[in-house]
């Protein structure tokens, strides 16, 4: 009866509970991103529980294993509602760190749907009834914007709302090499990157999110890559994926330009086909993400996540900014000021004189490398052809209708509407 009551194995019992609890919470609040609603970790302790994920939720497991057997020996130390409930927080944080991020954003790096542009209408209904956020309430699909990627075999568009789920999607090839479409609904921004770094192919998926961007990691090698940067985090040399060229438009300026393009689908199950997953893609995309990507259309001076502080108020906080650089020259403009500029500005941005441009009728930005020493351009179509007859090549760099406090985040030195 003394052994079964044996103080010093409650102790034990609560000391491995404990451990156990708190290596499991780390990996929720470190790797499951949406705790960083509430908690925030700065990006090097992120990192440190990234790279041994594998060893705290080791230690996690092994220490409930040993307070397992301490219950089943002695259950006096601890009632077993109390045990069913820690039970299933330990699960909680363990699934949501280690296991949801894979099931909420399955990439589709290696195959993903398209459809031709006069079959998108009936599908882009979709973006229509269910994205509750834009720059505007769409009042027709003709009115959807979408990043558009010229590829060796015509063109692609990718609307926000699909591309919101899976992240990385499959796009095709530009001069022969690889190129995927990555995506963060928190920043705006899509950017088509070759997944390949010094050689070596990258297979992409998320991780998480730091300072409300997206932070993919590479399956290959573990190494995580921030959306924005493009390169590994553990790589001192910080070599990039290669960008390539993208633009924004309406979906009806797309279908002028390009009809014979293809548009990317992402639709969720019937539950005919696969109930479970039905189930679950409906509530991750339409109960969580939508809605939280959603909180940054809001002008309300806050992030979805509050991981930034908002300082460099030279433009208003969620501004859609279009932003270039070259070299380390970064430039952010507005589209309103390339208006009131007669809508075409010839600057030079890192060394290179480069040419934005509006259309007005078709609501397209687009940003080309002029010719060194040639004369400044004064009519330019969006897709690069001048007024004497000359085919400019895109800027690849320009990031289209990002927010304007995540861009200077990342680039606090960036320069504001340069003439």
């Amino acid at each position: 009866m003394q052994e079964m009551n044996n103080p010093h194995k409650k102790t034990t019992f609560w000391l491995a509970m404990l451990l156990a609890q708190g290596a499991a919470f780390l990996i929720f609040k470190d790797l499951a991103d949406i705790s960083q609603w509430v908690i925030q970790s700065n990006r090097e302790f992120t990192m440190m529980v990234w790279y041994n994920r594998q060893l705290i939720t080791g230690i996690a497991i092994v220490a409930l294993l040993i307070a397992l057997l301490i219950w089943r020996r002695q259950k006096s130390v601890c009632p077993k509602p109390l045990l069913g409930f820690l039970l299933f927080f330990f699960a909680l944080n363990i699934y949501s760190g280690m296991i949801n991020p894979k099931l909420m954003f399955r990439a589709q790096q290696q195959q993903a749907s398209f459809v031709s542009v006069d079959a998108a209408a009936e599908y882009m209904q979709a973006s229509l009834r269910n994205a509750h956020f834009g720059p505007d309430s769409y009042a027709s699909v003709d009115d959807i914007n979408v990043i558009v990627l010229e590829t060796d075999h015509g063109a692609y568009a990718y609307s926000d709302y699909y591309l919101l789920q899976p992240h990385v999607v499959k796009g095709d090839t530009i001069g022969g090499e690889e190129v995927i479409m990555t995506y963060c609904g928190l920043t705006n921004l899509g950017i088509a990157y070759s997944p390949v770094i010094n050689e070596q192919a990258l297979d992409l998926t998320v991780m998480t999110q730091l300072k409300n961007n997206l932070v993919l990691f590479d399956k290959n090698s573990g190494e995580p890559i921030q959306q924005i940067l493009g390169s590994r985090e553990g790589d001192p040399q910080k070599r990039k994926m290669k960008e390539w060229p993208t633009i924004r438009m309406p979906f009806s300026s797309f279908r002028e330009i390009y009809p014979d393009g293809k548009v990317f689908i992402n639709e969720i199950p019937d539950f005919s086909e696969h109930p479970v997953l039905a189930l679950w893609d409906r509530l991750v995309r339409h109960v969580m993400m939508v809605p939280g990507v959603g909180l940054n259309w809001i002008d309300n001076g806050k992030p979805a996540f509050p991981t930034i502080e908002f300082k460099d108020k030279r433009l208003p906080m969620k501004e859609f900014v279009y932003a270039i650089s070259v070299g380390d020259d970064y430039v952010a403009y507005t589209k309103e000021f390339i208006r009131q500029h007669g809508n075409t500005i010839n600057v030079g941005i890192g060394g290179k004189p480069v040419v934005v441009d509006y259309d007005p009728e078709l609501d397209v930005l687009t940003a080309f490398f002029n010719t060194d020493g040639a004369k400044p351009v004064r009519d330019i179509d969006v897709l690069g052809t001048t007024d004497d007859g000359r085919q400019l090549e895109r800027v690849n760099t320009l990031k289209s209708m990002m927010f304007w406090f995540i861009f200077v985040e990342f680039y606090p030195d960036t320069d504001v509407n340069r003439i």
